[in-house]
């Protein structure tokens, strides 16, 4: 099955949950378009499977690891587990792509198996966190078995998953013998877990106004160093994305909900109307309004 949608499940800690029904083969192949995501962008997340990514049209910004790497069509690019990573639109107006996002047991089989000692797991826990792949640039065994899997994902015939679980198991040999292995590669987990700290106690105050210095204790670290966490991981300031986060949830809740709109800015912690309104249409490109109508639209014409 081909998953295509334009928002995440994510829960406090920014934790993606993994799609329902997937218990026996823990794999979900997706393709959609990034523009059509709330301001363009999937937000920042993490979880605990690997994840394959193709942009084929458009381009994209995708931070992972505490660094930024610019996506062009045709290129792609891998994410270990447990990385925080975003996906931004840099330019155009579609910015189309297909991933996979599937648990290491898919390629490693049972705990304590040669596959997963010898080579899913030091993958998961000394590899690296990000790499990039570019389609005249050497990469095309990539691109071949990322094709492979995902056909056979469309066409789900009688034994695909074999199919699947050879074209990924090439993918991590590959990744395996090109990038050099080691605890160094891999972000600071340190840095990492102070941000998911901070992250999840913002979703869990949006409506209340707040001080950086709130921020950082939530993750017991000083104001300097939560900047500083901010700056590196997200490319902004807390404030900017305390911002962003905002507007996120009220767009979610203008889409799900009949609230009325100045009971969702003051949900989300703008205490004025009119500056709720221009911040949105600054992020979300549309005012409150308009997205709402916007929205529900698509989901009547997805429901037809």
């Amino acid at each position: 099955m081909i998953f295509s949608r334009n928002y995440l499940h994510i829960n406090a800690q920014r934790q993606e949950f993994p799609e329902q029904g997937l218990e026996l083969f823990d794999l979900a192949a997706n393709e959609g378009d990034i523009c059509r995501h709330v301001a363009g962008c999937i937000p920042l997340h993490w979880h605990s499977e690997l994840e394959l990514f193709v942009l084929l049209e458009g381009c994209v910004q995708v931070t992972a690891g505490g660094e930024s790497h610019l996506l062009r069509p045709g290129e792609g690019c891998f994410i270990n587990a447990e990385v925080l990573h975003s996906f931004y639109a840099a330019e155009g107006t579609v910015c189309a792509f297909r991933s996979f996002v599937f648990d290491g047991s898919i390629v490693g089989g049972m705990p304590g198996s040669v596959f997963d000692v010898k080579y899913v797991r030091p993958l998961l826990s000394g590899g690296v966190p990000f790499v990039k792949f570019e389609g005249d640039g050497g990469d095309e065994f990539y691109f071949a078995q990322f094709q492979r899997a995902f056909e056979a994902c469309r066409g789900e015939k009688m034994g695909y998953e074999f199919h699947v679980r050879e074209a990924l198991s090439g993918i991590l040999m590959y990744i395996k013998e090109k990038y050099t292995l080691g605890e160094e590669t891999r972000p600071s987990s340190v840095q990492e877990g102070h941000l998911k700290e901070m992250m999840a106690w913002i979703d869990q105050n949006l409506e209340k106004s707040m001080k950086i210095s709130e921020v950082a204790a939530a993750a017991g670290i000083c104001p300097r160093e939560c900047q500083r966490i901010f700056s590196r991981y997200l490319h902004c300031s807390p404030m900017a994305y305390l911002r962003r986060r905002r507007i996120l949830l009220a767009a979610d809740l203008l889409a799900s909900t009949g609230e009325p709109v100045t009971d969702i800015a003051l949900r989300c912690g703008f205490f004025s109307p009119s500056y709720f309104s221009s911040q949105f249409k600054r992020i979300a490109g549309k005012t409150p309004m308009e997205y709402r109508t916007a929205a529900c639209g698509g989901q009547e014409e997805e429901r037809r």
